[in-house]
């Protein structure tokens, strides 16, 4: 049941409060006269500003039934394919909280946070042993950042060559930004077209290999959720060629622990700590995009990064062929930290369980979704990976489109998957369980997936969602005149 909740500065009364401030010992004719000593005349209010005076019960259940009317990964299953939109265990926000860490200025002397530099140096050694790469950057402060980064140091190897290479060959299953993010870089991006069963054939992309070409952009498994069958041989021609492979790290949660991305022939990757690693999601708030490169590349990595001598714990500022700065400090620490803790927390012999559940649970929803959306599946015969992905012929059949299904799932209480991406599959819908799913939350998603697609009539989902607290918007709308105040 929604309560509607009025403006908080609606809600108070003439000099309420929610603290009590101690005397300063001076009197409001001083602190006045002070005043116009200091500031400028035209910078000194002349009445008081238009606060909420309220008590702070008032203010926390205002916020709180705020918040109650969010859907949030807390509350409610956030299937989002591409997204790995994992619950965030509490022990990351502890640690992460502590007051030693929280305080932390981003301008301290390195002597004086010796044990901050170790844990970012210990990170780098876990990423390091997880993927076989043998260098880590943290300052990317996303994942598209870390995108950006190492394209530019792709740009910068080839520039130390003397070489003018300007073509990045991508597969249409990639992530959306890795077009944006090589045309930031300076380069081309090229299509390449996925085959039959999902995957970039080897065949396919020798076709595309020329002088000119100094990279490849992989996601690996692909926006299909299926795992590059021919990754090896591609890498092989790629180098034959002496272009780079870059790794789109989005979806590395599928195989973390399994698999070493150097073993397959990768050179260059951006992992995505706000999804493989449990650090919160989106929010307008800091990230972080660790990259990571094989030897050959480690002098382009950008700076500072943390570096030991077997004593002491530093900052190395680079030498001549170094990118530069990414971002103004180190790294958000306090996102690294969460990620640290999450796979300190996990131990290194239960981090492969974290990809085999999360597939587990990807392809179990698969089968079950089998007689649901029957012929939707392209890639049917297939294993998925950490997500499974459906076209809208089956709910085409009720005249619902994908979009209406979304809205659908919302009065179930239930997010809406991913919807229409990937966008080479028609209608697409995109889910992914993870691995901190139960089955019995799995099985509600299904049964409420199963109602829409045989119940649900077209007039009910013109005007889905019904239950939530804000009701169907105008998206077209919003998008073309939105509101920045109110």
């Amino acid at each position: 049941m929604f309560i509607n909740e009025g403006l908080l500065i609606k809600q108070g009364s003439k000099g309420l409060s929610g603290i009590s401030v101690p005397s300063c010992g001076l009197k409001e004719r001083d602190i006045n006269k002070k005043a116009r000593e200091l500031i400028n005349e035209k910078y000194i209010r002349k009445k008081d500003p238009c606060l909420p005076e309220v008590s702070e019960p008032d203010v926390v259940r205002h916020f709180t039934r705020l918040s109650s009317w969010n859907m949030c990964v807390d509350l409610n299953f956030y299937p989002l394919g591409s997204c790995t939109m994992k619950y965030n265990p509490r022990i990351n926000e502890i640690v992460s909280s502590m007051g030693n860490i929280r305080s932390l200025h981003p301008l301290t002397p390195g002597r004086l946070v010796q044990p901050v530099l170790k844990i970012i140096y210990n990170f780098e050694l876990m990423l390091k042993e997880l993927t076989g790469l043998d260098a880590f950057v943290f300052s990317p402060q996303a994942g598209a950042a870390g995108e950006f980064t190492g394209l530019k140091i792709v740009k910068k190897y080839f520039e130390s060559k003397g070489e003018d290479r300007h073509i990045i060959l991508m597969p249409d299953s990639a992530h959306g930004t890795n077009p944006a993010s090589s045309s930031l870089a300076g380069f081309i991006p090229v299509e390449i077209k996925t085959g039959p069963k999902g995957y970039i054939e080897a065949k396919e992309v020798q076709k595309y290999i020329t002088p000119d070409v100094a990279g490849i952009m992989i996601t690996n498994p692909n926006t299909s959720g299926l795992f590059e069958k021919d990754i090896a041989a591609i890498c092989e021609a790629m180098h034959k060629n002496g272009s780079v492979v870059y790794m789109d790290g989005a979806n590395f949660n599928a195989f973390i622990g399994s698999i070493r991305v150097k073993d397959l022939g990768i050179d260059l990757i951006q992992l995505n700590l706000h999804k493989t690693f449990s650090t919160p999601h989106g929010g307008g708030g800091p990230g972080g995009g660790a990259v990571g490169v094989v030897d050959y590349l480690r002098d382009f990595l950008p700076v500072p990064y943390v570096v030991f001598d077997g004593q002491n714990y530093g900052l190395f500022q680079g030498g001549k062929n170094a990118i530069g700065r990414i971002s103004p400090f180190l790294c958000n620490f306090g996102v690294l930290i969460k990620a640290y803790a999450y796979l300190l927390s996990l131990g290194s012999s239960n981090i492969p369980s974290v990809s085999e559940i999360a597939i587990l649970n990807a392809n179990y929803v698969k089968k079950r979704m089998k007689g649901i959306f029957k012929g939707a599946d392209l890639f049917e015969e297939e294993l998925c990976m950490h997500e499974c992905v459906f076209t809208d012929k089956a709910i085409e059949e009720n005249k619902i489109s994908t979009l209406e299904l979304a809205k659908l799932l919302i009065d179930y209480g239930f997010h809406p998957p991913t919807v229409y991406f990937p966008k080479n599959i028609h209608g697409a819908i995109m889910i992914e369980p993870t691995e901190t799913e139960s089955i019995r939350t799995l099985d509600n998603f299904i049964r409420a997936i199963e109602k829409i697609r045989f119940k649900a009539k077209k007039s009910s989902a013109l005007k889905s969602p019904k239950k939530t607290k804000v009701k169907r918007v105008n998206e077209v709308l919003a998008n073309k005149n939105p509101v920045y105040r109110y």
